[in-house]
């Protein structure tokens, strides 16, 4: 018998915590599989059966699924400026809530498939301007975004603030 090997401790287990989540009922999966067969819709809602036995998309799915294929190809990266010298809202401040933005500066970086992400009520509301930056796949524009936003803390309208930030105002996380 060898007795040059030592076994290691054996970890310390830990103390068993009781659950104190109640538990779910049994046929809360049948709630769930109703409501997502409800939302999905039937198979004839979206297809029609040729003579021969096969089947199509109906029409309208169709040009559905073409209008979704043609939004992944024709996306906009966009950013949101100032319109005019003003403390605007800023989720990248710490406890501070507002930044002082002078006319032009970034406050959201952004890309959509939506003509109109925006509306103009709102823009004029929050005292912003919408300007198209980048036109190109819905792939080519996140990553244009991307790029912007993690480049932002290096603008020189960032590095000229006492408090400079990660990010620009508008955008609450990096993506």
């Amino acid at each position: 018998m060898n007795t040059d090997f030592v076994a290691p401790p054996r970890p310390k287990q830990k103390a068993k915590v009781e659950n104190k989540k109640p538990k779910k009922k049994k046929n809360s999966w049948l709630i769930w599989a109703i409501a997502l067969t409800a939302m999905a819709g039937t198979f004839k809602e979206y297809v029609i059966e040729r003579s021969d036995g096969s089947y199509e998309l109906k029409p309208e799915r169709q040009e559905k699924l073409e209008k979704a294929l043609e939004d992944l190809d024709e996306a906009e990266q966009y950013a949101l400026v100032a319109k005019k010298n003003a403390y605007y809202p800023c989720f990248n401040c710490g406890d501070e809530k507002e930044v002082y933005l002078y006319m032009g500066e970034v406050w959201k970086y952004g890309f959509t498939t939506k003509k109109n992400r925006y509306s103009d009520p709102d823009l004029i509301k929050r005292n912003l301007r919408y300007v198209p930056q980048y036109i190109g796949t819905l792939v080519d524009c996140m990553k244009e975004e991307r790029r912007k936003i993690y480049n932002y803390p290096l603008l020189p309208e960032n590095l000229k603030r006492s408090f400079k930030l990660p990010r620009p105002p508008g955008n609450k996380q990096d993506n």
